[in-house]
């Protein structure tokens, strides 16, 4: 009898090595996980709901779960595991690295991080924390496998044991991650806290403000206290296990990965068709949890009647439909790159082909009149030496001048200085805008968004050669004083007018350098200098040069001393410039303030529709809304007009 006793009790102490211990208490529990998703809601009565099963360690029976709404259950109903589907799941495995964790133990501990490694869900996320002395980050949040094995496989043992330190780091770790990741935390130990710098609350308080699911391991030895663990995984509703056989970790980490899987993805439709608080409710296994959600409501004639059997998707990710069809990513590096090639083309067209000392600008051609005549492979500019662009910009100049705007185009971009012909002004400028217009209806999956851009940056390039042309033009107007005083001093030093015309290509500053230098290569090739100047009118716009031409004409035909005649018309501009700049300061208030009213309406728009969308929602969903929009703006039109009547003087 004696050794019968005997005989029990070694068996039975061999069961206890064998098997590990769960010692903290393993209540079983339902729980319906914020934020529940209703965002489909208005679509049909489609609701999403998180639920948690906690410490059924066996697994989930999809056929068993019960879905209630108001104490009925719910029609249509799919459950899928949310390991692999749309909630991603973080993990921090926190690992004990001490010196009484060398040898068996840390092999041990190595295996079984590894092997959980190794069964996680490809869009799972996990951390590598370890504490010895210290505790340290060997690897932030990864879904790479290889990368966390790397890590693993190079653990090594020493010092003391900073478990408290390894476990707040580890919750620190949530701090930068995603917001949507699910957060939890597997702690493993084989004895009590040594030398941490912070204390047994400190770690509770850093679990539960990331609300993290913590799980305890601990792998018994002479210093073992289970305290620490147990408290840990009891205030953060997870479970607490032991065992002093290291080869069972690669079991307790199975077990609690089979709990991390026991959470489920619910969809179904509410029958709930009106706004209303609406009671839904979980039952499995005699376990029962219930949340009270508002619901928005949706449009329906019937509610829906028939109940579809629950089903089990394991790991199957619900497709999430995207407007886009490529990732958001890709579409950037895409317009990034189309973009960036787009301008640099734009530019190389406008700038690019006609450096200073090229031949075949139209300027330096004709001072080169006379000399040897390049090729007329370098005569060609950049487009048209492409085919395909050359027979755009030529059919596009034939429209231009079938429509009688070729004298028009081409004297904007005169005015503007811009060497390019029309045709291939408008072919720049149409591809550009509808490369800006289709990378647009790209990103907002929408044509007419497309179109409307398009149409925008075709009316900002022609506004912008407009611009070009008319800061042209004032500056030319501005030195036009001093312009015709060197006419008039030179005319006095006995120079011949088109000597005079010569001094100032080369004195004066660009612009009437540049135009007075084609003036006078046009009369080197046979054309009057009276005529040529007055080319200088036609290109850029100037009244007041068009006075001083037809002074020239006149005092040519009748006679008279030209050098006076030229100074007092310069003496003439002289005081209308200053006039104009007195008026200019004077209604500088009247300017500032009609920029300020035209701009405001827009700048708060922006602002409201940035801060407070739904504030301006009625006035493009109402009828009364689009009206207001419509009679806004033309009184915003008018006024517009009104306050630039005020302000605009003519001198």
């Amino acid at each position: 009898m004696k050794t019968f006793r005997f005989l029990f009790a070694g068996l039975l102490a061999l069961a206890v090595l064998a098997t590990p211990l769960v010692a903290a208490a393993q209540t079983q529990e339902v729980e319906i996980i914020d934020p529940v998703d209703l965002s489909r809601f208005e679509e049909g009565g489609f609701v999403t709901m998180l639920v948690e099963f906690r410490n059924f360690t066996e697994g989930i029976d999809a056929g068993q779960v019960v879905v209630t709404e108001d104490g009925q259950p719910v029609t249509n109903m799919t459950v899928s595991s949310v390991r692999g589907g749309r909630v991603p799941v973080g993990i921090v495995l926190v690992i004990d690295t001490s010196g009484s964790m060398a040898g068996a133990p840390l092999a041990a501990a190595q295996d079984a991080a590894r092997q959980f490694v190794s069964e996680k869900a490809a869009e799972d996320y996990v951390a590598l924390v370890t504490f010895n002395d210290t505790a340290q980050v060997l690897s932030g949040f990864t879904q790479s496998k290889t990368e966390l094995t790397n890590q693993i496989d190079g653990l090594e043992s020493s010092g003391e044991t900073a478990l408290f330190d390894g476990v707040i780091l580890g919750a620190s770790l949530y701090a930068a991650a995603a917001a949507s990741l699910k957060p939890n935390m597997i702690v493993l130990g084989d004895g009590d806290d040594t030398v941490s710098t912070g204390t047994l609350e400190q770690m509770l308080a850093a679990v539960a403000e990331k609300n993290i699911r913590a799980f305890g391991v601990a792998l018994e030895s002479p210093d073992f206290n289970p305290a620490p663990l147990s408290d840990l995984a009891t205030s953060a509703n997870g479970f607490f296990l032991s065992t002093p056989d290291p080869t069972q970790l690669t079991e307790l980490y199975g077990q609690i990965q089979r709990e991390l899987s026991n959470v489920v993805v619910v969809r179904f439709i509410s029958s709930q068709y009106q706004v209303a608080d609406v009671e839904f409710g979980v039952q499995y296994a005699g376990v029962t949890a219930t949340k009270v959600i508002a619901v928005g409501g949706y449009p329906t004639t019937t509610a829906p009647t028939t109940t579809v059997p629950p089903t089990f998707v394991q790991a199957q990710p619900q497709p999430i439909r995207s407007r886009l069809p490529l990732p958001a990513g890709s579409l950037l590096l895409i317009a990034t790159v189309a973009a960036g090639v787009t301008v640099a083309l734009f530019l190389f067209i406008l700038f690019g082909n006609k450096p200073a000392d090229d031949p075949n600008s139209f300027g330096n051609r004709l001072q080169a009149y006379g000399r040897k005549v390049a090729s007329e492979e370098g005569r060609r500019g950049l487009l048209a030496r492409i085919p395909l662009l050359r027979r755009f910009t030529e059919r596009a100049e034939e429209e231009v001048r079938k429509r009688g705007m070729f004298n028009a185009v081409n004297s904007a971009l005169e005015k503007a200085n811009i060497p390019l012909a029309p045709g291939e002004a408008i072919a720049a400028s149409l591809g550009l805008a509808a490369v800006v217009g289709a990378l647009f209806g790209l990103f907002n999956g929408s044509v007419i968004a497309g179109v409307l851009v398009f149409a925008v940056m075709v009316l900002l390039l022609v506004a912008g050669v407009n611009f070009i042309g008319g800061r042209e033009k004032r500056r030319f107007e501005n030195q036009l004083p001093d312009t015709l005083t060197l006419l008039s001093t030179s005319l006095r030093a006995g120079y011949s007018l088109l000597q005079a015309v010569e001094a100032v290509a080369a004195e004066a500053p660009q612009p009437t350098s540049r135009e007075f230098g084609r003036s006078i290569a046009e009369s080197r090739l046979g054309r009057p200098v009276v005529a040529a100047l007055q080319g200088i009118t036609d290109r850029m716009q100037s009244e007041d040069f068009a006075w001083a031409v037809m002074a020239i004409e006149i005092q040519r035909e009748v006679g008279g001393n030209l050098a006076e005649v030229l100074q007092t018309v310069a003496d003439t501009m002289l005081q209308r410039n200053r006039l104009r700049r007195e008026i200019k300061a004077l209604t500088a208030e009247g300017r500032i303030s009609a920029v300020v009213l035209g701009l405001l309406p827009f700048a708060m728009a922006l602002f409201l529709v940035v801060s407070n969308p739904d504030y301006l929602e009625p006035l493009i969903t109402t009828t009364g809304g689009i009206i207001a929009i419509v009679v806004g703006g033309l009184l915003m039109i008018a006024g517009g007009f009104w306050l630039r009547k005020i302000v605009n003087i003519e001198v």
